[in-house]
């Protein structure tokens, strides 16, 4: 969990840098739990060395970077330091500087007071909930992840996945990269498992006595919504997502992608909607090749293309004088129209996907799912689904149920997951993968 040690304002003396200006200057810093850097400054008499503090801290193109180390021997450093603000308050005396900043990405390190007999690599995460940590033996090491059984704010930091190495290797650097990749596909599938995107806004290395923490300032963390998995059951989730590392039951492109945009905040079911059906789309883009996403080949549908120009230039001779005046515009766009022509309809293209990923789809009819499409048109070109002129309209939440079970057995299969999971389709159920 996360490090006590820096979650406590500690006092650097360091150098606050930008091209070629530099100050020497004291600080106060720690990691608050959201896994941001916090600063304090004091005060500061306002000289020529530091004057351009004053003249430049807002400045986009001038570069800040601030490092120090404190009496304990922790080093900091960072080159991504920005100002929020520098004030001033003037006396007879002098001017004094107030500033205040931040930094989106820095680094700790120290030298540990218990010695770490293993390397171990650790992701702080926010919004992680867990009834008992999971743990697992793997060709990495030891993995486990775990977090805080209630939550009352999902921005702070709650849990942690770790990687330990328990075996020698003359290269460390090849473990530590590997097991960086491990963490980062955790954390993306049970950020679907969750159904929300998990933030990582710190990163823990230990080995031997050393300590290296890389902080990361990210975006705040929502709470779930229309979890995959109930906290309660996310062994089965966690042991999939550990062996499809390592042993993937095919080649899934853009799945983590994917997992973005299912597990992305959303407080309306037009955007539940539309981000379920572009989680599909680019599955479809990035794992169907033209023979499945064209009716025709690009070079024998340019033929056809090009008899249909000929057609529509035939058609609009026919037209008056006035009307001919716009033929010259109408060509332009319906020759830009053309190709779309070529292209498969997104429902032939789920299917023939699910079909190459032996996607089981039983129980969904292929008319809700093309209702849904239509749905998710109407949002995109209208900027709202329902219409005041239609009371029979299906109530939106039914589509977002259908494509949102689409898009989980999708991933499921691509996992290689067998088991229970929560299914929204249908009304809110537990239900077995596959079917």
């Amino acid at each position: 969990m996360q490090d006590k040690s820096l979650s406590d304002f500690t006092s650097f003396t360091g150098t606050l840098r930008a091209g070629e200006f530099n100050i020497q200057i004291t600080f106060l810093a720690r990691i608050d739990n959201r896994g941001e850097v916090e600063f304090n400054f004091a005060q500061i008499p306002l000289t020529k060395e530091n004057i351009f503090i004053k003249k430049h801290w807002n400045n986009d193109n001038f570069l800040f970077t601030l490092s120090g180390q404190s009496d304990d021997g922790i080093l900091f450093k960072t080159e991504y330091f920005q100002f929020n603000s520098v004030g001033h308050q003037s006396s007879k005396d002098c001017t004094l500087l107030n500033l205040a900043g931040f930094c989106s990405k820095a680094e700790f390190q120290r030298d540990l007071t218990k010695l770490s007999p293993k390397p171990v690599i650790q992701m702080w995460l926010k919004g992680f909930q867990s009834f008992r940590p999971l743990t697992r033996e793997c060709q990495l090491g030891t993995v486990t992840m775990g977090g805080k059984t209630t939550i009352k704010d999902p921005d702070t930091i709650t849990g942690f996945i770790s990687v330990r190495m328990d075996y020698e290797t003359d290269d460390l650097l090849v473990w530590r990269k590997e097991a960086d990749k491990l963490l980062e596909h955790l954390r993306r599938v049970m950020s679907f498992a969750s159904a929300t995107v998990i933030q990582n806004p710190v990163i823990e290395f230990r080995s031997g006595n050393k300590s290296e923490v890389f902080t990361f300032s990210q975006t705040r963390q929502a709470p779930a919504f229309m979890q995959t998995f109930h906290f309660l059951n996310y062994e089965p989730i966690f042991e999939a997502a550990l062996n499809s590392f390592f042993n993937p039951p095919f080649k899934a492109n853009n799945l983590f992608f994917a997992i973005e945009w299912f597990a992305m905040d959303a407080t309306y079911n037009e955007v539940r909607l539309v981000n379920a059906m572009t989680v599909l789309e680019n599955l479809i883009a990035a794992n169907l090749d033209d023979s499945f996403a064209l009716i025709r080949p690009a070079k024998e549908f340019e033929k056809i293309k090009n008899k249909l120009r000929q057609e529509i230039k035939k058609c609009l001779a026919k037209w008056s004088s006035e009307e001919s005046e716009k033929a010259n515009e109408i060509v332009v766009e319906l020759n830009e129209r053309l190709s779309d022509l070529n292209r498969r309809s997104i429902f032939h293209k789920i299917k023939a996907l699910s079909k190459s990923w032996s996607v089981p789809l039983d129980g969904i009819s292929d008319d809700e799912i093309k209702a849904a499409k239509k749905a998710r048109d109407l949002i995109v070109h209208r900027g709202q689904y329902y219409q005041e002129d239609k009371e029979d309209q299906e109530d939106l939440w039914s589509h977002v149920a259908v494509i949102r079970e689409v898009v989980v057995r999708f991933v499921l299969t691509a996992l290689g997951y067998r088991g229970r999971y929560i299914s929204y389709y249908g009304g809110y159920h537990d239900a077995h993968f596959p079917p």
